[in-house]
């Protein structure tokens, strides 16, 4: 082993806290979008899909989506134009106010969401794996203390 190989050891080994996240955070969506492909979606247009699938009526506007996942406008209408060419939403204007786009479920993104729900569950039970119950709850209760934490500021 070179000193490049050991030095690059050592660094992840001893990685921040954020790094480490960050690092978890890739590796999970890696995961998650080679089993999404299958289903035909990225794992942000699973995202957008679930809440869909959730939400009253399988309906919300784009405003709503945008605020749930603070992303900008154009992000979440892009994310939504590709589901919709897809089959996976459909989109209309509010009859009332004409700037409104509302976005609706359709069937086969809802079979889209039941196909997705299994390689998910999969993908948390290899992640979480190498913890026992017990350290998995910890982890889970840790997580949330953080989140909640930071989620505001």
């Amino acid at each position: 082993m070179n000193e490049a190989e050991i030095i690059l050891k050592f660094k992840e080994r001893n990685l921040h806290c954020g790094e480490l996240i960050k690092r978890i955070n890739e590796q999970l969506a890696k995961f998650a979008n080679s089993h999404m492909k299958k289903n035909g979606v990225t794992f942000t247009q699973l995202k957008m899909l679930m809440v869909l699938n959730i939400a009253e009526g399988g309906s919300a506007t784009l405003k709503e989506l945008e605020k749930f996942f603070r992303t900008a406008q154009s992000t979440t209408a892009g994310i939504a134009s590709r589901l919709e060419k897809n089959g996976f939403i459909e989109s209309y204007t509010d009859q009332q106010d004409k700037r409104i786009k509302h976005v609706h479920i359709t069937e086969k993104g809802r079979k889209c969401c039941q196909n997705s729900i299994k390689s998910i569950e999969a993908g948390e039970r290899d992640l979480l794996s190498p913890l026992t119950a017990e350290q998995q709850q910890q982890f889970m209760s840790y997580l949330q203390k953080i989140y909640d934490h930071i989620k505001n500021k």
